[in-house]
């Protein structure tokens, strides 16, 4: 994440009352994260609690400028060479118009406790996406008007 200005290259007091908005926005952005991570591992300690084989799951991840991301995955296994299987994860593609996973693009002849999962945390994963992605737009709309008061100090 671009970091906020601040300490001696503060520029006049209006460009030092953006950084306690921003430090919020990051405060809010890692309790979210933190809650996604957590509704993760509900996920997946109820798909065990089933104790059957999870061949759809939930990843939560951040890339190196922070953002988070909140994909559904398909486990897809394949022959090893020299016998046994080998898993690996492939990310469902959610589309650019919502913030919500399609139930026929992850569930679709999933069995039916998969799909009640599903229906049970997708609204919540949902909610946290949208909220991670309006943060950062926040965040990134704060730091672009701090550096520009703090370029130009109007006093």
């Amino acid at each position: 994440m671009i970091e906020p200005i601040n300490g001696v290259a503060l520029r006049g007091e209006l460009s030092a009352r953006y950084l306690p908005m921003i430090l919020e926005c990051d405060a809010i952005h890692e309790q979210l994260k933190a809650e996604a991570i957590r509704l993760k591992d509900q996920f997946i300690q109820d798909a065990r609690d089933e104790g059957k084989l999870l061949y759809r799951s939930v990843q939560v991840k951040t890339n190196r400028e922070g953002s988070v991301s909140i994909v559904w995955t398909r486990i897809i296994f394949s022959d090893k060479p020299g016998g046994g299987k080998r898993q690996r994860q492939e990310v469902i593609k959610k589309g650019r118009d919502s913030h919500t996973y399609n139930p026929n693009a992850v569930i679709r002849k999933a069995d039916y406790w998969l799909q009640q999962l599903f229906h049970q945390y997708e609204p919540k994963f949902a909610i946290l996406r949208e909220s991670l992605v309006m943060n950062m737009k926040a965040r990134k709309q704060l730091l672009e008007i701090q550096r520009r008061v703090n370029a130009n100090p109007p006093v």
